[in-house]
């Protein structure tokens, strides 16, 4: 039996200090798909109600992600592990996973997943398509897929086959081209940078793991320098017809600050393309990376 709850028995995520509202509807605390599926989160974890307050998605999971049920599939954690659950709380794919992602618009997607530390692509059905060898995916599209294989980075595609050699220090796929980070002869101290809890995720890594600084740029699929080595952080947007990217300097000269703050809008020569009129401190968190993608992208180009 579905159990049912109420709306202020739910957590609001208000800010610390901040009073918290008795709310006595629900569409004042979660917002309904077409299927009157309502996300919620309680003090016994993450669910789903229906417009009646009853839980068709028990409040079990650690976590559910946004967008749910894309294609009637919902990926969460669920005992500090990964897997997928459909709109009868049916495990997907099984939660054993130290991660999964991939994208879930497509009718049939592909899944990147990591399992006892080593990772590989499979199916809705669990179906291998890569096999379960790599130390990190990064990324992949319909036909290459970056990868970490021992110490370094390189680009594989579905038949194993190397398409990009295995001697970056960091490498993920950027809309047709390669953003890529290489170890520079300057070393860190592993003790400070671990203390200041600086960024290091194989996702977003700030140091080489001999602890060496890294310096980022962009390749094409030849490997031909098409954006020089001069971000601190991985290149995340660029765009090849303006020359423009959003790059980050001095990150570890300042590792404990959040990494947006470091970031700015650069051309081919690293010269910082100035905010058009400057944006107000307290407009920053608001506008600051819909001013930085038009001014790569150019104006009116922000999706949201």
């Amino acid at each position: 039996m579905m159990k049912k709850i109420y709306p202020w028995e739910v957590n609001d995520f208000s800010s610390p200090g901040d009073e918290v509202p008795h709310h006595t509807e629900w569409d004042k605390v979660t917002d309904f798909d077409e299927e009157g599926y309502g996300w919620v989160s309680t003090d016994s974890g993450w669910g789903f109600v229906n417009r009646d307050g009853y839980l068709v998605i028990p409040d079990e999971y650690d976590l559910t992600f946004y967008p749910h049920f894309q294609n009637g599939v919902c990926r969460a954690i669920k005992n500090g592990k990964y897997g997928i659950f459909d709109r009868d709380n049916n495990a997907v794919i099984p939660f054993i996973y130290d991660t999964v992602f991939g994208d879930f618009d497509k009718s049939d997607p592909v899944l990147a997943a990591s399992l006892n530390g080593k990772w590989g692509l499979m199916d809705l059905r669990q179906n291998e398509i890569l096999p379960f060898v790599y130390d990190i995916i990064t990324g992949f599209n319909d036909h290459h897929i970056a990868v970490r294989l021992g110490e370094y980075f390189g680009v594989v595609d579905y038949g194993q086959n190397t398409v990009m050699n295995f001697k970056w220090d960091y490498l993920h796929l950027l809309d047709g081209n390669f953003s890529v980070g290489k170890a520079l002869e300057i070393y860190f101290d592993k003790d400070k940078i671990d203390s200041l809890g600086s960024y290091s995720s194989e996702n977003y890594k700030d140091v080489g793991h001999r602890y060496q600084k890294i310096k980022y740029g962009i390749i094409n699929r030849d490997g031909k320098v098409i954006y020089p080595f001069i971000s601190d952080s991985p290149i995340q947007v660029f765009n090849p017809a303006s020359g423009r990217a959003k790059i980050s300097l001095n990150h570890f000269e300042n590792p404990a600050a959040d990494v947006d703050y470091l970031s700015f809008v650069a051309d081919m020569e690293g010269n910082r393309i100035r905010f058009d009129p400057p944006i107000k401190e307290e407009e920053w968190i608001d506008t600051f990376h819909k001013s930085c993608h038009e001014l790569i992208w150019g104006k009116g180009t922000w999706p949201y």
